[in-house]
């Protein structure tokens, strides 16, 4: 490597990412990008440089642990695909996948639905399944495999079975069979975490977050509605990843609540109640392992949130670059709505249930409304930073838009629309992500996969309009984000195929 460099010749790179949105706070932002530069990408030497069938529907993002691109499908599929020529080095199916006909949720099936997390020390990727290998279909399995990245070989030890209770809920264990693991998973303190809801809202089910120490092998449970099998506040997030700010704190959103909300009565932050849903809640994880709610953020109007089916839940939250911030609200949250809010919240303190002026909203503060969200944030921190929505609805009207932050005349932290795209985006668009080369002004670029096509924008707004840069033609994705690492983007798509972008 060292003559490579002195003959003024790059070394190949083994170019990772480990985890959905970039990085455990979500923000989407890559910023070790040159090769993604704007003129580079408008080249004509910039396009589709390989196409890989794979067997099943994605949902997961895909991850790059250096020589191989990871993907896995619902027909519980895992591949390693070489991420330079797209050949498959290795592939494995975890068990049969379950038929999610079994709770009246479409014909479909559900196998490896969220995005996985590798761990580049050990050179494993954890992930979850479901199998059909039960005495009947109302007995299926859920596990969390530990795979070789290189071989996709388990690891011993491995698969471990998720099953138990949970410790704040005595009496009310986890039911594998409605439940589905949507949310990306969390790698933390030798821990890895995953949030579940339910399949079409059918129940019985709760929200719950389970996790799995990688040595002991260890599980731990937490529910989001204590003392009860039936009351929702299912973790979906339309898939964006349990958040992590730093050691020991999970930060995540949850739907529905049976009716009620987070809890029929205004209550503070740092006091969670015993029910958590239509709630941004922020979990600690106590020395013994276990897990508990320390702080919480619910709509003053929650239960109309749930009875009209607009929940928070739909939106995953996003913990802001250090960038972002003042010395009153140092560590910043923001949690997008399908009623189209968007909420900056402190992430010390989350703001409770009608704690504002006469019973309203203790957010920092709060944008919108504007059109409902189904994923989470991109952010931009060059600039002066940028938070990046994709809205969708059931037609392809609702757009990009970009909202800069600020803070106001009274020392408070804002965002701001300040453009949006003329295209809109339908159903099942994806998250946005944005590449950079550091906070170089005019490096970044925000990535979306729309149904039809992968596109690509200018991340800073002209006369209030996000300019698109390019497109390129794909299969449909479903909410998971594009990878983004080594100059490549690579999407998975619903109709089985995983594509790669980059310069020839």
């Amino acid at each position: 490597m060292a003559g490579l460099l002195l003959l003024g010749i790059s070394a190949p790179t083994q170019a990772i990412e480990n985890t959905i949105s970039v990085d455990n706070k979500r923000t989407g932002w890559d910023a070790n990008e040159p090769k993604l530069s704007p003129s580079q990408v408008s080249s004509a030497a910039f396009g589709q440089r390989w196409s890989t069938a794979l067997n099943g529907f994605v949902s997961a993002q895909p991850l790059v642990t250096g020589k191989n691109v990871v993907v896995a499908t619902e027909n519980n599929y895992v591949y390693g695909i070489d991420a330079v020529t797209g050949q498959t080095n290795w592939a494995r199916q975890l068990g049969p996948a379950w038929p999610t006909s079994a709770i009246n949720c479409g014909n479909s099936v559900s196998g490896i639905t969220s995005t996985p997390v590798y761990d580049s020390s050990s050179n494993t990727v954890y992930l979850t399944s479901k199998a059909n290998d039960g005495v009947d279909v109302q007995h299926p399995h859920w596990y969390i495999h530990a795979l070789s990245a290189t071989s996709g070989a388990e690891r011993a030890g491995w698969p471990v079975t998720i099953q138990g209770t949970p410790t704040n809920s005595p009496g009310h264990p986890f039911n594998p069979f409605t439940a589905l693991q949507r949310p990306g998973l969390l790698l933390m303190n030798g821990s890895v975490y995953a949030g579940f809801g339910s399949y079409c809202d059918h129940g019985p089910y709760v929200g719950q977050v389970v996790g799995v120490n990688v040595t002991s092998h260890k599980l731990t449970m937490w529910s989001a509605e204590s003392g009860s099998d039936n009351k929702e506040a299912g973790i979906w997030q339309s898939g964006g990843g349990l958040v992590s700010d730093g050691s020991g704190r999970i930060f995540l959103s949850t739907g529905n609540g049976n009716g009620t909300g987070a809890s029929p009565n205004p209550g503070p932050g740092d006091l969670p109640p015993a029910g958590l849903g239509e709630s941004v809640v922020r979990l600690g994880v106590n020395s013994d392992g276990s897990l508990s709610a320390k702080s919480f953020f619910s709509p003053a109007n929650n239960r109309t949130l749930d009875a009209t089916d607009t929940d928070i839940g739909s939106g995953g939250p996003v913990a802001l670059p250090n960038s972002f911030g003042t010395t009153a609200h140092p560590r910043l949250l923001v949690q997008p709505t399908k009623d189209g809010r968007i909420f900056l919240l402190d992430r010390d303190h989350l703001g409770g249930m009608g704690q504002g002026p006469n019973g309203t909203d203790h957010a920092v503060s709060m944008a919108g409304p504007f059109q409902p969200v189904f994923g989470h944030p991109g952010v931009w921190g060059g600039d002066g930073g940028y938070v990046y929505t994709v809205a969708k609805d059931s037609g392809s009207g609702a757009p990009l838009r970009a909202l800069k932050y600020s803070v106001n005349s009274a020392g408070t932290p804002t965002l701001t629309s300040v453009g949006i795209s003329n295209e809109g985006f339908g159903y099942g668009s994806t998250s946005p992500i944005v590449t950079s080369s550091g906070m170089t002004h005019g490096s970044a670029l925000v990535w979306i996969a729309a149904p039809g096509q992968l596109r690509v924008y200018d991340a800073v707004p002209v006369n209030g309009i996000m300019h698109l840069r390019r497109t390129f033609p794909i299969g449909n994705p479903k909410w998971a984000p594009p990878a983004t690492d080594g100059g490549r983007v690579y999407v998975a798509t619903t109709n089985g195929q995983l594509v790669a972008f980059g310069t020839a």
